[in-house]
């Protein structure tokens, strides 16, 4: 915070800096939104990063590989890929949880002790900055060094100007030559440090001495220092107390813990840890020197609203116009690690601040690099929270880029200049990431690179999409707002987009997440996770399959949780807009913004008409809607009349009259976005979603309709209902993105037809003078008379009314039934391929350790105690010592029942000829038990002899199998 001035000069009289012409506290700046996500993601990186170290320091060992060998154990392949490890992890649920809570190690209340002793060392850092500060320079009262009182009025003056609730305290660092100052301490004890160069040219250079106390002051006025200092504290106690130790158990895994084997097939996921917390220091120290750097130029701006003059700027500045080619690039490069922004900036912000309204791409790129991080660190949220979750990371992610987007449309409509579309800032979000997931090992998992990172394409068109939204929505209300600060409507315009971003992300992270290694889903288990009667393998055709695909899109988790609802508001926002403005005239009568006071006349290019208008709007929805019905009652009746069988018929039939009509709807939708996209010029997204929004509902409509009427010509089982047949979650939820998607592909057509038409070759028709063409142009709404303009915004409302109407109607019904998410592990492929041969002996090794060999020890001594038994039962000479020994025997079959049904709960041996040998291990001590038994209850010759036969077999198998083991490598053979 720093002001450094040059020298020039001195006494001669400087003027004030110029003022600029647009006032950058119109809307948030953003910045807070930008620490709060700092903030939160060293919070989470901590609470996950924590417990890995103290695992690592002080679990033991042998537990800790006894718990890691529970997976192989299991049969989990650790180079396989995402979704098979997923499909593996689900074959034995019960025994691996038995096996891994065996051998938990529970560090809670040492992680919650260094948590909290790393929240308080953060605290303290933050209370002893200052501290640190006065002492590291040896500073001294103010008026220890203004014996002659000249300078306490001044500063007086200038902290009432300032309009300041705290008077800072001044102090002067003598020792200091340079003519700067900074502004620290706490929010109720501020603290403004002079340096003393600074004040000894307090009275020959008196301007420079204001700019820079004005430029400190601003610091204290906009509330820069407690949330920049805290962050400052969580950075160096996180990096000293948390990533530091992280990173050296991480190389410790990495490089030596255990054998080369073992670090060799979990070598992917850790150096993929580590790059992880090597990207999280660069984004989060880049994203706040960033920040900062924006910050001075606020206080820069503030400062020169108060009068300062631009002298601390102007040196610097005539300086370094002239770094131009490729050492301005290296001088921009490093400016990328500056507190401070250059000295040509800061001057050139003065009269123009478009460094604060300009949208770049770094920033935006450290955003999404910074939220995907996040996403990762908060991995052990569980599923039930895992909405909440989504709309943290959406409102971060969206939120950053939502303010930036809305301010850069505020400083192009102010200034005249062509409105940014929005569709950059949500590709440097969405390339954001990318690189998140690319170099973490979120998509990766223990992959070097995902197999098909192509998938990750979807996060990036979701958020190009709702950016794109973002900007034609802020154009619009910015036009035509006449309220006191346009914050309200953006609050409302960002809101929209960060929920309908957040049922993305929670649809990503519940089931599109497996998608970045292929498609794993088999349309079989699909078509089964619908709980529908007849539906096997053999009836799958064409239309199931499109089914199935379409069954696993976004849009399609229809519970309240998943967000699917916040679709709709994508449109239905955009329709009451028009609405409002077309009650209003549009916003057009000439009247000047009220939030615009503080900007100059005469250079703001808000107002006019709308871009559209509802009715026009209307007409194409009801086009669309017209076209969906008339698609509707064809496949419908195609259904009605499909030959699908007498048996099995039924699951057929109430699949395809739940998905037929979504299919309809989705691609009226599509058809009707994409023509009103490609005709409209300005906002054509939201007209072409509004367009599709009414679309969807007359198809739901038609649908409902159509069903109704033909209740009774199907069979009875087959019945409507209005949130599970038609499942207007994939109707409208599904069909609203795919729409966003068509408008793209509409406005590409749009745009390309247009370049045809200007590039056509000129006729000789219109050589000779005939009347031109038809030039296309922007669409318009023509005027309507006032009965027309009433009905249409009677429509427009009912439109609305049932769009919320029937999303709330679908949201309630579905929670109240109770209807829950389809299970992946049903639809994902469970075909694994066979694993390697050092695998599969780390595998049977686990599979011994782990619990396999301990249980075929309590086998064999239930064994020798039967055999003990049994060997007594032959000697007894006498009545009484034989019923005692048959008593024993009872109690050994018992043992050994025990015994059995233990070894029956474990694992399956992770191969087919061991596993083959281990059943038969089981079912010999079964028959064995048995055996046992009626040699307890009735002895006699036959049941002895059946019984010792029993046995040996059963020893047999274990001998076997123990043999076996020690040939796979499993275990040790016994010594000769």
């Amino acid at each position: 915070m720093n002001v450094v001035a040059t020298d020039t000069a001195p006494g001669a009289a400087q003027p004030p800096a110029a003022s600029a012409p647009y006032d950058e506290r119109v809307l948030a700046a953003g910045t807070t939104l930008r620490f709060v996500l700092l903030l939160a993601l060293l919070a989470a990186a901590g609470s996950s990063m924590i417990p890995r170290t103290v695992r690592h320091l002080l679990a033991s060992s042998e537990k800790a590989d006894m718990a890691a060998a529970c997976s192989l154990a299991a049969g989990i392949d650790p180079s396989v890929s995402m979704n098979t490890s997923f499909v593996q992890s689900g074959h034995q649920p019960a025994a691996l949880a038995e096996c891994t809570a065996r051998f938990a190690q529970d560090f809670t209340g040492v992680v919650l002790g260094v948590g909290t002793l790393t929240l308080a060392a953060a605290l303290a850092v933050h209370w002893l900055i200052p501290v640190w500060r006065t002492r590291r320079t040896k500073v001294v009262p103010l008026d220890v060094i203004d014996v002659h009182g000249g300078l306490r009025p001044l500063l007086d003056e200038l902290v009432t100007l300032t309009g300041l609730d705290r008077t800072p305290r001044f102090v002067v660092d003598p020792a200091s030559r340079t003519t700067g100052a900074i502004a620290f301490g706490r929010p109720r004890r501020p603290v403004i440090r002079l340096d003393g160069g600074l004040v000894a040219t307090a009275d020959t250079e008196r301007a420079r001495f204001r700019a820079v106390v004005l430029h400190e002051l601003a610091h204290l006025h906009n509330k820069d220092i407690g949330i920049t200092y805290a962050t400052v504290a969580l950075w160096r106690v996180f990096l000293v107390l948390v990533l530091l130790p992280w990173a050296a158990v991480g190389t410790d895994i990495l490089f030596f813990r255990g054998t080369a084997d073992i670090r060799g097939l979990f070598a992917p996921f850790n150096a993929h840890a580590q790059v992880l917390g090597g990207l999280l220091v660069l984004a989060v120290y880049l994203s706040r020197l960033e920040i900062v750097r924006h910050r001075e130029i606020y206080a820069d701006l503030m400062a020169a609203r108060w009068g300062a003059s631009a002298e601390p700027w102007e040196g610097g500045a005539a300086r370094q116009r002239s770094e131009r080619g490729l050492r301005g690039l290296f001088g921009r490069f490093a400016g990328l690690w500056h507190t401070h922004p250059s000295p040509a900036l800061r001057r050139a912000s003065l009269t123009d601040p478009k460094a604060l309204f300009a949208l770049t791409a770094l920033p935006l790129l450290l955003a999404g690099l910074a939220a995907d991080i996040l996403v990762w660190h908060l991995g052990a949220v569980p599923d039930e929270l895992l909405w909440l979750k989504a709309l943290l990371v959406a409102g971060l992610v969206v939120g950053i880029g939502g303010v930036a987007l809305w301010r850069a449309v505020l400083y192009a409509l102010l200034a005249g200049r062509p409105v940014p579309s929005g569709w950059s800032v949500g590709l440097w979000l969405g390339l954001g990431v990318v690189v998140g997931e690319l170099t973490g090992p979120r998509a990766a998992m223990n992959q070097w690179l995902p197999a098909h990172p192509e998938a990750l394409l979807i996060l990036v068109a979701a958020l190009v999409l709702v950016m794109t939204w973002t900007g034609q929505n802020a154009e619009w209300w910015l036009r035509t707002w006449r309220g006191r600060s346009p914050g309200p409507v953006m609050l409302a315009g960002l809101a929209v987009p960060v929920l309908a971003y957040a049922s993305v992300l929670h649809w990503w992270w519940f089931l599109g997440e497996v998608l970045t290694d292929g498609w794993p889903f088999t349309t079989a288990g699909l078509l089964a996770s619908y709980n529908l009667p007849g539906l096997p393998p053999p009836d799958i055709g064409p239309l199931w399959q499109v089914v199935a695909v379409v069954g696993v899109l976004p849009g399609t988790l229809s519970r309240a949780g998943s967000l699917w609802w916040a679709q709709v508001l994508l449109w239905v926002l955009p329709l009451l807009a028009l609405i409002v403005a077309s009650g209003s005239g549009g916003g057009s009568g000439g009247e000047r913004p009220r939030w615009l006071t503080r900007t100059p006349p005469g250079r703001v290019a808000t107002g006019g008409a709308a871009p559209y208008g509802p009715g026009r709007l209307l007409a194409a929805g009801l086009a669309g809607g017209v076209v969906c019905s008339a698609g509707l009652a064809v496949v419908l009746a195609r259904l009605r009349t499909a030959d699908l069988g007498a048996v099995g018929a039924t699951g057929p039939l109430r699949l395809a009259q739940i998905m037929g009509p979504v299919l309809v709807i989705c691609a009226a939708t599509a058809l009707t976005a994409a023509v009103v996209a490609a005709l409209t010029d300005s906002g054509w997204l939201t007209a072409g979603l509004v367009s599709a929004g009414i679309t969807a509902l007359l198809g739901v409509g038609a649908t409902y309709a159509i069903m109704r009427a033909d209740a009774g010509a199907g069979p009875g089982t087959v019945s409507w209902s209005l949130s599970r047949d038609v499942h207007l979650p994939y109707a409208v939820g599904l069909g609203t993105l795919v729409a966003g998607l068509a408008a793209f592909v509409g406005r590409g057509a749009g745009l390309f037809w247009r370049w045809l038409v200007r590039r056509w070759p000129v006729t000789g028709r219109r050589r000779a003078g005939s009347r031109p063409a038809a030039r296309l142009a922007p669409v318009e709404e023509r005027s309507l008379r006032p009965l027309w303009r009433r009905a249409v915004r009677v429509a427009a409302i009912g439109a609305v009314v049932a769009g919320v109407g029937a999303t709330a109607l679908g949201v309630d019904v579905s929670e109240s039934r109770g209807q829950s998410s389809r299970p992946a592990a049903l639809m994902l492929d469970r075909s694994a391929p066979a694993p390697s041969a050092a695998v599969s002996r780390l595998q049977h090794q686990a599979w011994a350790a782990a619990g396999g060999l301990e249980r075929i020890q309590a086998l064999q001594a239930a064994e020798r105690g039967y055999s003990a038994a049994f060997t007594a039962g032959g000697r007894s000479t006498t009545d009484a010592g034989f019923l005692e020994v048959m008593d024993r025997m009872k109690t050994t079959c018992g043992e050994m029942d025990r015994a059995a049904r233990q070894a029956k709960t474990y694992f399956s041996v992770p191969s087919a000829a061991g596993q083959r040998m281990w059943a038969r291990v089981l079912a010999r001590h079964r028959a064995m038990v048995g055996t046992c038994r009626s040699l307890a209850t009735r002895p006699s010759a036959t049941t002895a002899e059946a019984a010792g036969t029993a046995r040996r077999n059963a020893v047999d198998s274990v001998d076997a199998m123990l043999y076996w083991l020690a040939e796979k490598g499993a275990i040790r053979p016994k010594s000769p």
